[in-house]
């Protein structure tokens, strides 16, 4: 139905942290862009985020470190 997407959920009816049944409110390609539109959307619903398509083997990971000293401000 939507191939290769990122789909929302509002859960209707969940077992021991497995949604069961449930209304798909977003459908999106872009992952950030639904989790924007969807944090407007379903503020006090549960519901659960999944894709479609097959999952990457390759994940590309921003390393963070930590500057040294406290933060100036000019």
């Amino acid at each position: 139905m939507f191939p290769d997407e990122w789909i929302l959920l509002f859960v209707a009816d969940a077992e021991h942290a497995t949604a069961r049944t449930g209304i798909v409110l977003l459908h999106n390609k872009d992952y950030l862009e639904l989790c924007y539109m969807g944090s407007e959307i379903a503020k006090d619903k549960l519901t659960t985020i999944f894709f479609t398509g097959e999952q990457q083997q390759h994940r590309k990971w921003m390393k963070v470190s930590r500057l040294s000293g406290t933060p100036q401000t000019t």
